[in-house]
């Protein structure tokens, strides 16, 4: 659907961990077009894309960039590249991982970005900012022009963002919310769900959430020295089984994050205050 002129919201596929389906935005200016992301790998989705992409008309597709290496976000991208020959483009840092987990060795980046970089369509600009953490290579877009802001899952409405110790940073993540608060966006367009219409707001909110499970953590530590898994029983209680693993993976993340920080310690597999 049409969100605003320009400016299009398609969510198609799986529901990763009951969700909502990972959002496709399709930016038309007068004289291009992009997709930013690309959903899941399935024949299917891929298909209701293309028809849309057909129907809505408007200047022609020139590229696909995946925000970060995740299959819900660039799974896609090959199809749509192998379709209609546009190029792919994505941060250095989640390079190799997109294209060894989705592209299969099949092809390569046409295009690899740092943050910094600008695509003009034409009445519409795509500013692409680095903004490591849900994963090291994540990247967020704006369009100054209508003072808006494609997050990708580094700002999510209906959860919090997962920043999986193997993938991300959690440190580095913090500090891009605090960065994305900064630029005042009005409007954010997230990886899943409905457009977050209070940005500073949700933003403030997500840091907030990051300071309790530290205070948490941190409170379980000033009574003894424990390890990841007996700080997940108390932080994380009544964790469905099958997010349990994520969320012992949350708690590893806050842990480096301390221990980068020079506030804890950790002796083998147990962490203490410093």
């Amino acid at each position: 659907m049409e969100l605003e002129p320009g400016i299009h919201q398609l969510a198609h596929g799986l529901k990763p961990f009951g969700i909502p389906a990972p959002n496709v935005y399709l930016i038309q200016g007068t004289d291009a077009s992009m997709f930013i992301d690309s959903g899941w790998d399935n024949e299917d989705d891929h298909a209701a894309r293309m028809a849309y992409l057909k129907d809505v008309g408007g200047p022609p597709l020139t590229g696909v960039l995946i925000t970060h290496r995740h299959g819900d976000h660039g799974g896609g991208a090959l199809r749509i590249h192998q379709d209609t020959g546009v190029s792919t483009s994505a941060h250095r840092l989640d390079q190799q991982a997109i294209e060894a987990e989705r592209f299969g060795g099949a092809a390569t980046l046409d295009s690899i970005l740092d943050g910094g970089e600008s695509f003009d369509l034409g009445g519409l600009t795509l500013q692409v900012v680095h903004t490591p953490g849900h994963t090291v290579g994540s990247l967020t877009v704006l369009i100054p022009e209508r003072n808006v802001m494609l997050s990708a899952d580094t700002v999510l409405g209906m959860t919090t963002t997962v920043v999986r110790p193997s993938e991300g940073d959690l440190g580095k993540y913090v500090e891009s919310l605090h960065m994305l608060r900064a630029l005042k966006p009005g409007l954010i367009y997230p990886g899943h769900g409905e457009p977050l219409i209070d940005p500073d707001d949700r933003i403030r909110q997500l840091i907030d959430h990051r300071i309790h499970r530290e205070e948490q953590i941190l409170a379980e530590l000033s009574k003894a020295p424990q390890s990841i898994d007996q700080l997940f029983q108390t932080i994380y209680p009544n964790l469905p089984e099958e997010r349990q693993r994520i969320g012992k993976e949350q708690v590893e993340s806050q842990l480096i994050k301390l221990t980068n920080e020079g506030r804890i310690v950790a002796d083998g597999e147990v962490y203490a205050l410093k």
